[in-house]
């Protein structure tokens, strides 16, 4: 029912926002737009929120993860690699939801209930705390469209490690952030990660909301001035 219903409303639609070059391309595949309907522009952060954290100290081998308890997001990749890792290693994850009982499961079966820690609903401010105290952002997620997780870990200066799939590819830059392909090789991942945790983030692009505003901002003038009307947009978000 998705696509019938979709096609409608893109082909109202004057312009469409997709938040990365992924999403654009499965709009282009799924509906058959024009791509000059389409524009691109990236989701947005408070990089205020971030100012204060380099106070914060380091804790030397923290691994986080955070996002909804999927399977699809490969949190369980991430805890069968523990085993491989020197055992000061722990894994931090951050979130609910109805993958978690298996990861539990998982995690007792290898013996590590020792060396992983669930936490949720945190207070924003704890949540900032947490992703400047660890030393690797890891997220082996099959399909993202953005990922505002990745976004914020970079901007509290972590280094991150994200699976070669859908928008994540987009933040990859072998530098800041290191990726790994499917079918994740836990053995591969294990060397990624003692090569990457620790690492020092340099500068990377990051969007604030007030740009996002501008750049929005921006589409619906274009659009007024070329037809003298108010302009139409939608996102596939």
């Amino acid at each position: 029912m998705y696509k019938p219903l979709g096609k409608r409303i893109f082909d109202k639609a004057d312009r469409v926002i997709a938040v990365s070059e992924y999403e654009k391309q499965l709009l282009l595949k799924d509906f058959s737009l024009d791509k000059d309907k389409i524009s691109v522009i990236p989701n947005g952060i408070d990089l205020s929120e971030f100012n204060n954290l380099g106070r914060i100290p380091r804790e030397s081998k923290t691994i986080l993860c955070i996002g909804r308890l999927e399977r699809y997001k490969g949190v369980q990749y991430i805890i069968q690699t523990l085993p491989l890792l020197d055992k000061e290693f722990h894994l931090e994850i951050v979130d609910k939801g109805p993958y978690k009982a298996k990861l539990v499961k998982l995690i007792n079966g290898l013996g590590l209930s020792n060396r992983v820690k669930f936490r949720q609903d945190l207070p924003r401010q704890e949540l900032l705390n947490i992703y400047a105290r660890a030393s690797l952002f890891v997220l082996l997620s099959r399909y993202e469209s953005f990922s505002i997780v990745v976004a914020e870990a970079l901007a509290a200066k972590t280094p991150c490690i994200v699976a070669n799939t859908s928008a994540l590819s987009e933040w990859i830059d072998d530098k800041n952030c290191f990726g790994i392909d499917y079918p994740i090789d836990t053995g591969k991942l294990a060397e990624l990660i003692t090569d990457v945790i620790g690492k020092q983030v340099g500068n990377v692009k990051l969007w604030e909301w007030d740009e996002v505003v501008r750049a929005l901002s921006r589409i619906y003038r274009e659009g007024q001035n070329s037809k003298g009307a108010e302009v139409t947009t939608q996102s596939l978000l």
